[in-house]
């Protein structure tokens, strides 16, 4: 045992020498393999992002911080914040040895403008976990549940069985919501024994203020970064032949303010006489004056040849041997690089096989600014030879930076739709746009194969500005008949983001004889028109076709490892089996593609659509508390990436639930905020559905008044498509039924009952069994506001036929105070009830008693026994099943069941929601 945890088990990682390694080295080949397959995408390099960069030997150690951040109230997230230049990575160096001396396992990070994509950093810190010796394709203790993502890296960090230390350098980069999303997720949720350390110009937005409020995080500030006059002393010290006076080093500290950067610069620049003289007359400048008067010291004292190599470089983020000698055409780049590593001179040696250096960000800008005064076209020049490097050797994003800032924008181009190949069907989508937004504005007209990736790219990310300006190249281009570049299925997909079903399917329909190129992208297209023909087939009421296109995108999706057109395939099926009367079916499927590992990757409109779905149905199974669960847990990505009919059954299905608790109020910000989303999303059809629901508000609390009011709202602006079409979120509820009822209420209930008959002779034509289970309900409500009770019962009675043996139990309940009498009085009489011990009188029974139970108040949980508030104690101390068994002494099989009773009694569904419960509410 060290420090109170277990050693490392077989395979794990254990310190040797001062660094991280994995005890076998076939996990270490196989461990980011394993874990990229799990997900469903190529696994990311084992590159310089995740090893810490070598520490300066000239650093000095910074004692009275470090013992403040690992003394006896150190706190669990430590954040390094100031400005470039106030050695924040150096103190993370430092602190990374600390945790490395006391036994921890540490993981490094260096985040950039790449990692605004949540996919790619999600997938870095998956590579930094498997690092570490977590078994990523280990199975989750309940196989099958939806497992969010942070907790599920939670879990693997767990699952080390040691304390760890995360390290994450450059979190200023990160500047986008889904990427933010996910490391607050990450950092709020682990528990003690994960420590973070993290380096950031400015204050991340990650909860941080609740964090520092209740002792969990605190902040190293600018100020507390500046050295301390005795440690400007200590940087000098060892400087052989320079010893300075006490005069001098005041002058330093004086001029220099403590700033480490400037400190530094005065170290190199003591061999120029004119910092010399200045220093022994007391003369002192601001620090941001200092460093740049200090720079030109510095360079000024390099030969020639050194400078040359410096200036020409200066351009560079990153730099090897390699590409130094061919950006300069000479073949002394390691040597150069090793000399000026050694010297000190403000460059730094990235961690990696490869052998990478960087410069520090104030000495590279001072360089380059001192290049672009002194020879005007030489950045261009270094910039192009850095781009046909990087594109030589596969690195396009790299190549993209410099073929830019060389003002190539023609091989920028074609850089960027190389990888674009590959950023698509990956979904990698907030690179693209992100990329996008540096290209000249007429890159698409250039590369007509790239306009067709860009409007894939803005169609999954909901992004209807940038698509308009394509839209008249990829017209354009399928005028021109078949070529190399078929713009057939971005249309469509197109069609479908502006709710045009009608447009799409003729899109789609042009490439029904053609076959899938045989490139990744060409499999992806494919897979993603079998679900836009899949889609239009459910939307005709032709299942059979429908759930089989879907199969085929599931099988391309998988060919092409496109996670989230998998997504798309999974969801449609989903509400296939959802229209046919198979709700227990679509509840299991639609829990299964979402707690596929391939899904946890996910940030993006197929994961929006797949959480609204699965609210769909598990409200409609009465499944209310997980429903609403859920849609806490994905809201924020509900809002930004879903679309028309997803976000319609979503917060139609929310609101409801709002309205079954007692909180009318919260129903009605939930329907606000829906239309709000419609109307920015350019979907006026979605803006009338949840209007449509606003009215049966109104009509089943019997405000008829204010019901009539909302009438004219509804007035049918006609579809897209023929009569007979209906999508998902209109098989229930529509503008049609929606006037069927308003007329039903408002005494027009023959005119209600002639169009509910001839809708449900539509539906029934179709196998809608969903649709016909709300038509036969609404006919009976009919039937019993013209006293034809009989006929009345008939309806309901074939309504809980076809209802019960998918389990739709919130159809009976959303109509209202009416039909729950009529369902009570058909339960009580001998005569219509269903014949006992049948599917249909236990549905029955089913729906009275949850009836009754949404007029009560819910009841409290049941209590936990003594021993499974003990188990539940020693799970919210992260001990493992195993141990749990070894101090209750009994067997893990006997914890196992604990566990979940435990779970059951919580109303929670995994081992990380217990432990938040815990932390909540107390044992």
């Amino acid at each position: 045992m060290t420090g109170g945890f277990p050693r490392p088990r077989r395979g794990a990682a254990v310190r040797s020498q001062g660094k991280i390694v994995v005890q076998s080295s076939k996990l270490q080949r196989c461990l980011p393999l394993k874990l990229a397959a799990s997900a469903g995408v190529a696994p990311p390099p084992l590159n310089h992002k995740i090893l810490p960069p070598r520490a300066h030997r000239h650093a000095v150690q910074r004692e009275v911080l470090l013992a403040r951040l690992f003394g006896a109230a150190a706190a669990r997230v430590v954040v390094f914040q100031g400005p470039a230049g106030h050695g924040k990575t150096s103190l993370m160096l430092q602190a990374h040895a600390v945790c490395e001396q006391q036994g921890m396992l540490t993981g490094w990070l260096s985040l950039d403008g790449g990692d605004n994509d949540a996919r790619r950093l999600l997938g870095h810190l998956q590579a930094l976990v498997a690092m570490l010796g977590a078994d990523a394709a280990a199975d989750d203790e309940d196989t099958g549940t939806i497992t969010p993502r942070a907790d599920w890296l939670i879990g693997r960090l767990l699952g080390l069985g040691h304390p760890v230390a995360l390290f994450i350098d450059d979190l200023h980069e990160v500047t986008s919501a889904g990427a933010l999303r996910l490391l607050r997720e990450l950092i709020t949720n682990t528990p003690d024994r994960v420590r973070w350390f993290l380096a950031s110009r400015l204050v991340p937005e990650l909860g941080l203020p609740r964090l520092v409020a209740g002792d969990e995080a605190c902040v190293v500030s600018a100020e507390d970064l500046r050295f301390s006059r005795d440690e400007s002393r200590r940087v000098f010290e060892a400087l052989p032949g320079a010893a300075l006076s006490d005069f001098e080093l005041e002058a330093i500290f004086s001029g220099t303010g403590g700033w480490p950067a400037a400190v530094q610069l005065y170290r190199l620049a003591l061999g120029s006489s004119s910092v010399r003289d200045s220093l022994q007359a007391g003369r002192a400048n601001a620090p941001r004056e200092v460093a740049d008067y200090l720079a030109e010291n510095v360079l000024g004292q390099q030969t020639p040849r050194v400078q040359d190599f410096l200036l020409r470089t200066s351009v560079l983020a990153r730099m090897s041997a390699p590409l130094c000698n061919a950006l300069l055409d000479r073949d002394d780049a390691h040597e150069m690089l090793a000399s000026l590593e050694r010297d000190g001179l403000f460059v730094r040696r990235l961690e990696s096989r490869e052998g990478w250096f960087t410069y520090h960000a104030l000495f590279a800008t001072f360089l380059q600014d001192q290049l672009a005064r002194a020879e005007p076209s030489a950045p261009a020049a270094a910039h192009r030879r850095a781009a046909a490097w990087f594109q030589a050797h596969g690195h396009y994003e790299e190549a993209l930076h410099h073929h830019l800032s060389a003002g190539d924008d023609d091989r920028a181009c074609e850089v960027f739709d190389l990888w674009s190949d590959s950023l698509v069907p990956d979904g990698h989508l907030a690179t693209v746009d992100r990329w996008a937004r540096r290209l000249p504005a007429d890159a698409a007209r250039r590369r007509p194969g790239l306009a067709v990736k860009l409007a894939w790219a803005f169609s999954f990310l909901v992004r209807h500005e940038p698509i308009e300006p394509l839209m008249p190249v990829l017209e354009a281009h399928l005028a021109q008949g078949p070529s190399g570049v078929d713009p057939r299925l971005a249309l469509a997909m197109v069609m479908v983001l502006k709710d045009d079903m009608a447009q799409s399917l003729v899109y789609a329909a042009l490439t029904d004889d053609r076959e899938p190129a045989d490139t990744r992208f060409g499999r992806f297209e494919y897979s993603a028109s079998y679900n836009v023909r899949g889609f239009v087939a459910l939307t005709r009421g032709r299942f059979d076709d429908a759930l089989a296109f879907f199969a085929r995108g599931r099988e391309l999706s998988e060919q092409a490892h496109a996670t989230f057109t998998l997504g798309y395939s999974g969801v449609h099926t989903g509400l296939t089996l959802l229209a046919q009367g198979h709700l227990r079916e679509a509840i299991s499927h639609l829990r299964a593609v979402m707690a596929d590992r391939r899904m946890l990757l996910e940030e993006s409109v197929s994961k929006a659509c797949l959480a609204c779905a699965l609210i769909l149905a598990l409200y409609e199974a009465d499944e209310t508390a997980e429903a609403l669960a859920l849609f806490e847990q994905f809201h924020e990505m509900i809002v930004e990436a879903c679309i028309h009919d997803y976000l319609v059954v979503c917060y139609r299905s929310v609101a409801r639930l709002h309205d079954l608790r007692g909180a009318p109020e919260r129903a009605l910000a939930v329907l606000e905020e829906a239309e709000g989303l419609a109307y920015a999303g350019r979907w006026p059809r979605a803006v009338r559905l949840i209007q449509c629901e606003r009215l049966r508000r109104e009509l089943v609390a019997g405000r008829l008044n204010r019901a009539r009011g909302l009438a004219p709202r509804l007035a049918d602006e006609g579809g897209d498509g023929p009569d007979d079409w209906v999508r998902f979120s209109e098989e229930t509820d529509d503008p049609k039924l929606a006037r069927m009822r308003l007329a039903l209420h408002c005494d027009d209930v023959e005119a209600a009952l002639a169009a509910i008959r001839a809708a449900l002779d539509v539906a029934r034509r179709h196998g809608r069994v969903h649709r016909q289970i709300r038509l036969q309900l609404l006919a009976a409500l009919a039937q019993q506001r013209l006293g034809r009770m009989a006929q009345a019962h008939q309806a309901l009675q074939r309504a809980i036929a076809l209802a019960a043996p998918g389990g739709y139990v919130r159809m009976f309940l959303d109509e209202g105070p009416g039909l729950l009498g009529l369902l009570q009085a058909h339960a009580d009489d001998p005569a219509e009830a269903p014949p006992p011990g049948s599917e249909a009188r236990a549905f029955v029974e089913r729906l009275v008693a949850a009836a009754v139970r949404s007029l009560a108040p819910a009841p409290l949980l049941e209590p936990l026994t003594k021993r499974e508030a003990k188990v539940l104690a020693m799970l919210a101390d992260y001990l493992s099943n195993e141990q749990i068994a070894e101090r209750l002494c009994v067997s893990e099989n006997t914890v196992k069941f604990h566990v979940r009773n435990v779970y059951s009694k919580l109303g929670v569904k995994t081992r990380l929601d217990a432990i938040r419960f815990v932390k909540t509410h107390g044992v």
